[in-house]
């Protein structure tokens, strides 16, 4: 069982389906990348069978916009291109969704996969661009593949099939996509695809109260903290060099797992009340039943869908977040660009379901520095040094 949901663990969550560039060398510069993350599928030669019958949602990474900076590329104008071509060949793309966005939280994650239910979504294109540098020279790859949909909040499971392509060359993927899509010999029943892709960025995730405050009952409840855990490398996992990459990468994080678990140990130093580092898949009733009234979660996405998700208003024409910091008694105003990726703790109550957000936008690049504001707010709004 591969474990994706516990909501420290963002570099999991990331991986399972973000760019993970592996072993490419100027000696092979046609090794496969892999960005179906931790997941082992099966690459064949073959398309799911309802690929022009049934609805499919594609998940798009791209680079940061330029070298220098993390706010998010035009993943809408490549999503755009691409529409035009699936639409070409009768694939049915109904909802184009960035990664990032997906994978942003344990409760985002199974609401988007409640979304994509809700559409009877079959299929899940991934679509990457991906930057690399080969002999010291800067390089692009587009990157393709195509599997089924499988229903649940892990999305794939291991060892279910998938089509691949990748190249340099934009065109070249087209064209061997729309081969592969002619040898399926698949009968076309997609007439009605609409001739512009929709985007999806925000899902309703407060679905009970919505607190702009702290929870004042964590004073006496001893509150739960995921962590990080190893993930588990199946025993039958298919073969191939990217699922061999898959099992190094993996190897690798679980190689970290104790040392991350140690930095997030450190960020909660300074919370002044109970609290218990723990595993947690997203399943609130057995944590409930473990003695919790109360878990930490965050959210890892660029700070306007962060704010659209946990329902601040936000505004089209804002270009920076102002983030509250406190250091030595001072206030600090730090400014990071909206669409630039930050991560934004919540306390979520177990058993109604309502959301404490703090009572300062406290978002932050890094996840401890995230955490430690978080918690410094709230000494703050309880007075305590």
């Amino acid at each position: 069982m591969i474990v994706i949901l516990n909501i420290p663990m963002r570099h999991l969550l990331k991986f399972t389906f973000a760019l993970c560039l592996i072993g490419f060398t100027a000696q092979a510069q046609e090794e496969e990348i892999n960005i179906a993350g931790f997941r082992f599928l099966d690459y064949t030669n073959d398309l799911p069978a309802d690929l022009l019958s049934g609805r499919s949602a594609v998940l798009v990474s791209v680079p940061p916009k330029s070298r220098g900076t993390s706010e998010r590329g035009d993943w809408k104008g490549f999503s755009t291109e691409m529409h035009q071509e699936f639409r070409k060949m009768g694939i049915d793309a109904v909802a184009y969704l960035n990664i990032d966005d997906v994978m942003a939280g344990t409760d985002v994650t199974e609401a988007f996969s409640d979304f994509l239910n809700s559409r009877q979504i079959k299929n899940l294109i991934l679509l990457s661009k991906v930057n690399l540098k080969i002999a010291g020279k800067e390089s692009e790859r587009v990157v393709v593949v195509i599997t089924p949909y499988d229903g649940t909040k892990t999305y794939m499971s291991n060892g279910q099939q998938a089509w691949k392509d990748q190249d340099k060359d934009l065109e070249k993927v087209v064209k061997n996509l729309g081969k592969a899509v002619y040898k399926s010999k698949q009968e076309n029943k997609n007439f009605l695809i609409t001739e512009k892709p929709e985007f999806f960025t925000d899902v309703d995730i407060v679905t009970k109260r919505r607190f702009p405050s702290f929870a004042g009952d964590l004073k006496i409840d001893k509150l739960a903290v995921p962590m990080y855990t190893k993930v588990e490398i199946p025993a039958n996992k298919p073969g191939g060099i990217v699922n061999n990459n898959v099992e190094k990468e993996i190897q690798k994080y679980n190689a970290k797992v104790a040392s991350s678990n140690n930095v997030l140990k450190g960020a909660m130093q300074d919370y002044p009340f109970k609290y218990e580092l723990v595993e947690y898949d997203g399943d609130d009733k057995k944590l409930y039943n473990a003695g919790y009234q109360y878990v930490l979660l965050n959210l890892n996405t660029t700070g306007y869908t962060i704010r659209e998700m946990l329902n601040y208003e936000v505004d089209k024409n804002e270009t920076d977040y102002i983030t509250m910091k406190t250091s030595n008694g001072k206030t600090i105003l730090r400014t990071i660009p909206v669409h630039a990726p930050v991560y934004k703790f919540y306390v979520k109550h177990l058993v109604t379901g309502d959301v404490y957000l703090g009572t300062k936008w406290d978002a932050d690049e890094t996840m401890d520095e995230a955490l430690k504001n978080y918690i410094q707010n709230f000494k703050d709004e309880l007075k305590i040094r």
